[in-house]
Formats: structure tokens, C-alpha cells, sequence
């Protein structure tokens, strides 16, 4: 028996996971998704798509270690994950077909030659479906609030729920090159990134075979990192 949800209840149940975000996309918003990577290639029969989101604290860019960086990261994927996970097993137990998508890896599609991943499901693109920011020039999410410090995660639900509204704030100003200057390996060209240059950069392994993240330049020099500024914001920081 299917026991009836309202998109405010899966808001809360979001936010008492931990979620600092939480929007809702129908699934005809997905029409451009590409061939293989549509929400109902994952779930067939999916009708809304829940997006959440989790910000880490800007200040490991203060530390000169990248491995405080990485833990940041991971750890807030963990828990995007493990929300995710919560919020799918709770509307399975309601009667719905739901899947939690991963908010990294594993990539089942991978492309060696460019050493291009990609996920099932583009987070970043959903998250902008869903009301929950725009994309930026460095190809990250910002939101008006939280900036471009937040890492993803999604439900596929074979229900309709209420949809958010797509936000309609700028994020980057058009003669911004800022993040695009920034990036060592000239991976960004404004619209789309250039996974083979960023890889040859954005990760190492360390001696002991640990995995860091030794590039974030992208995220940290974006003046929105922490939030949207305007312009007289920038000039005067």
C-alpha cells in the first residue's frame, strides 16, 4: 500500500538528516539529459527527482595541508550519501520505488582516453533543476546562500511532488575570468571542464597510497565561494 508524502515532509526529513538544501525537480525537466544518463534510465517510471545538498566550512582553505580539504570533502559526501540513503530506504518503507544516487563515485561510465567519469545522474545539472543554485564558469553549483561550497546528492522517487522553481540569480558576472585564470591546468573554458587537464592536477596519491585532493583553486578563488557577492562586494573586498 502507498502511504501518501508531501515535498514539505521530505524537506524536513532532509533537513533533520543534516541537509542544508533540499530541492525538487519533475522529471520532464530532464528532456536534454543525455542518452543513458536520464533519471528514468535509473529508475524507470521515476517522476521527481530530490536534489540535497551539504556544505563544508570554508576554512580548510586556510590550512596550507590539502588533506584538510580532502577530509572535508569526503566527509560531507559521506553524510549527503548517507542522507540520501535514509530518504530512499523511507519511501521504499511508503510503498514507492525510490534510488539514492552517489554523490562521487563509483563512475560506471568511463571514458580512459579523456579520462572523462561520469556519474548516473549529473548532480550539478539536477541541483540547477531543482531550484537549488545556478552554474558557475568553474562548472560547480553556487547558491545564493551557501555559495560554491556544497556537495550533492539525489533521490530518484517514482511519485510526483510539489517542484521548486529554478533560481533565477546571477552568479557570474560576464566578464569574470576569475576561477577560469585561476586553474592551473586551463581545464575551464566558462561553460565546461576539460576532465583530463583537471585530473593531471586535482588528485595525487601520497607515499602511503592515500588519495588527496592537491587542487581547489576553482571553488576558493570564486568570489562566490561563500556566497554570492555583488559587484560592489567584489571591488571593495
Amino acid at each position: 500500500m502507498i502511504q501518501t508524502i508531501s515535498a514539505d515532509e521530505v524537506k524536513r526529513r532532509a533537513a533533520a538528516l543534516g541537509a542544508d538544501l533540499c530541492g525538487i525537480a519533475p522529471v520532464d525537466r530532464f528532456v536534454d539529459a543525455p542518452a543513458g544518463f536520464h533519471p528514468t534510465a535509473v529508475l524507470g517510471g521515476c517522476r521527481s527527482v530530490i536534489v540535497i545538498a551539504q556544505q563544508f566550512p570554508a576554512s580548510v582553505f586556510a590550512s596550507p595541508s590539502a588533506a584538510a580539504y580532502t577530509f572535508a570533502m569526503f566527509k560531507a559526501a559521506d553524510q549527503v550519501d548517507t542522507a540520501a540513503f535514509r530518504i530512499a530506504s523511507e519511501l521504499d518503507r511508503l510503498g514507492s520505488r525510490a534510488i539514492a544516487v552517489p554523490s562521487r563515485e563509483p563512475y560506471e561510465y568511463w571514458d580512459e582516453g579523456r579520462r572523462h567519469g561520469q556519474g548516473i545522474l549529473s548532480l550539478k545539472h539536477a541541483a540547477v533543476r531543482a531550484g537549488l543554485g545556478r552554474m558557475g564558469k568553474n562548472t560547480l553549483l553556487v547558491n545564493d546562500k551557501f555559495g560554491n561550497l556544497l556537495c550533492l546528492g539525489a533521490v530518484l522517487v517514482d511519485r510526483e511532488l510539489a517542484a521548486d522553481r529554478p533560481a533565477e540569480y546571477l552568479t557570474c558576472e560576464p566578464d569574470c575570468r576569475i576561477c577560469l585564470d585561476a586553474c592551473p591546468a586551463k581545464a575551464l573554458d566558462g561553460a565546461s571542464i576539460e576532465q583530463r587537464k583537471c585530473r593531471s592536477v586535482c588528485g595525487r596519491y601520497s607515499e602511503g597510497g592515500g588519495f588527496i585532493y592537491a587542487c581547489n583553486l576553482c571553488r576558493r578563488s570564486c568570489p562566490h565561494h561563500r556566497g554570492l557577492k555583488t559587484l560592489l562586494e567584489r571591488e571593495k573586498a
